[in-house]
């Protein structure tokens, strides 16, 4: 069976020089019975490069190039032609051995430091930690030479040890050689209602399959799920909203609570499960677990709406955060009925494996969301130091939007247009403007929102609202119709 290849470039920056290395993994992914998963995201650890199962659940991540080895034109025919900076460790090859090999390390201007290597190893291919264990937090130049030839590579500041630390101290330095293979990198499979999936890779080429366990006990009876809606509370020229319970016993009637509206009095569920939102203009109804709280250490989360003439207009959002799976129904006298929110298999699972999905799928740039204010909340990246103005993540987009012609602050902010939002958070902004509408083209390179990508492949049809502006094209969680008679709200823990 053809598997098809995908394509993408992980730049790396070394003494001012830009380096690549042909990656071709490929893998297959399945459950404990062997049947093949479908929806598994699988990427590499330090590098932007990720790929999803086909129908037969097999992955590709190749034809295109990654990390940092520099083009030997001479060629010599090993694994790493030239010295190089992949994931934190040095590589190289020793063509014969007993070969000089010796690494120094200087500081920004040149000035020795030490060495932290002098030694003639057996021929072969080799990879290098360089714990720089006492020195100052800043970048460091480290200079290679293997038989008389010297190679130079920048170490970024955030690979070095304490910022407190002293730089005339250098007793901490340590290099550890390790005689490949030695873990370059490490694979994440990650299929939402499944165990998560982690393997360390020795090369960027070869085989690699994962079995995921399914951690959630939902069966795919949708009627199960929304009961018995003959039963469901109506009214003549009324739209009615019933909250229903679906914590799977983590929380009792009694300990669930909803209020309408910011400054709403809370209710408990146990006592009124049914809500007269008829007439209700730019209002939310809050439901809050536990205790009635709305706070960052509390388990929350809530519907928005605009009702009135017997029209409802409203969605589930992810805007903000992700607090409690929710989702909701709406019928119609029309014969009218669509559901929305997160899908059904969430609210059956453990709520941590919900976080370990999350930081598990995500690249590392987005991996802070997860434990941020966990367990409680998966903020988006937005309301995260790392992605404010000074974070370090302010920039993520930066180059991308210089490339479309687009200027915008960190997090995409102050962006107007929802078409030129929109194509930015989904990296398709490149496209045409046909393209730009398909869902099968968002996504599908870095930069780009993964957080929201995270909750668009956990929502009933992947319709969510992600980011401002994701209801671009329909394929936010918004619903709009009219002759709207019951909205049923389930809320998951």
């Amino acid at each position: 069976m053809k598997i098809p290849g995908i394509s993408f470039l992980l730049v790396a920056v070394l003494a001012g020089m830009v380096f690549s290395q042909t990656v071709a993994i490929t893998g297959r992914v399945t459950d404990a019975n062997g049947k093949p998963l479908t929806n598994t995201l699988v990427r590499m650890g330090v590098g932007m490069l990720y790929a999803s199962t086909n129908a037969n659940g097999y992955y590709a991540l190749g034809a295109g190039v990654v990390g940092a080895i520099e083009t030997d034109k001479a060629g010599r025919g090993d694994a790493f032609p030239q010295p190089s900076l992949v994931a934190g460790k040095v590589l190289f090859s020793l063509p014969e051995s007993g070969m000089p090999v010796r690494m120094s390390l200087f500081d920004m201007n040149g000035r020795f430091v030490k060495d932290v290597m002098n030694s003639r190893p057996v021929k072969g291919n080799y990879a290098v930690f360089v714990d720089k264990g006492e020195l100052s937090n800043q970048n460091y130049l480290l200079r290679l030479t293997i038989n008389g030839v010297s190679h130079v590579m920048k170490l970024p500041a955030v690979m070095h040890g304490s910022a407190a630390a002293t730089p005339q101290s250098y007793s901490g330095i340590a290099a550890r050689l390790q005689k490949l293979a030695a873990v370059l990198d490490t694979l994440h499979a990650t299929e939402p209602g499944y165990s998560v999936g982690k393997t360390p890779i020795q090369a960027l080429t070869g085989n690699y399959d994962f079995q995921l366990t399914k951690t959630s006990t939902w069966t795919g009876d949708t009627a199960g799920f929304w009961g018995d809606t003959s039963k469901v509370k109506k009214a003549s020229g009324k739209i009615l909203f019933t909250v229903i319970n679906r914590t799977n016993g983590a929380y009792a009637d009694s300990q669930i609570y909803w209020a309408v509206g910011d400054f709403g009095a809370a209710h408990r569920l146990s006592d009124s499960s049914t809500i007269d939102l008829t007439t209700n203009a730019s209002g939310r109804l809050y439901i809050m677990l536990g205790e009635a709280k709305r706070t960052n250490t509390n388990y929350w989360d809530f519907e928005e709406h605009t009702c009135g003439g017997g029209v409802y207009n409203g969605n589930l959002t992810r805007v903000d955060a992700f607090g409690t799976p929710m989702a909701m129904r709406l019928h119609c006298t029309d014969g009218y009925d669509i559901a929305r929110g997160e899908d059904y298999h969430v609210f059956y699972q453990p709520r941590q494996s919900i976080f370990d999905e999350f930081t598990n799928e995500v690249p590392f740039q987005f991996t802070g969301c997860g434990v941020l204010q966990a367990p409680y909340r998966i903020p988006n990246p937005g309301g995260t130091p790392q992605f404010s103005t000074g974070g370090l993540y302010a920039h993520y987009w930066d180059a991308y939007a210089a490339s479309v012609g687009v200027t915008a602050g960190p997090y995409l902010n102050g962006i107007a247009s929802p078409q030129v939002s929109a194509g930015m958070h989904r990296h398709v902004m490149q496209l045409s403007a046909a393209d730009q509408q398909l869902d099968k083209n968002f996504y599908q390179a870095a930069p780009c929102n993964f957080y929201s990508y995270f909750l668009h492949r956990r929502a009933i049809d992947r319709h969510q609202y992600g980011f401002p502006y994701d209801d671009c094209y329909g394929w936010s969680s918004y619903i709009s119709h009219g002759n709207a008679q019951w909205l049923l709200l389930a809320v998951g823990y």
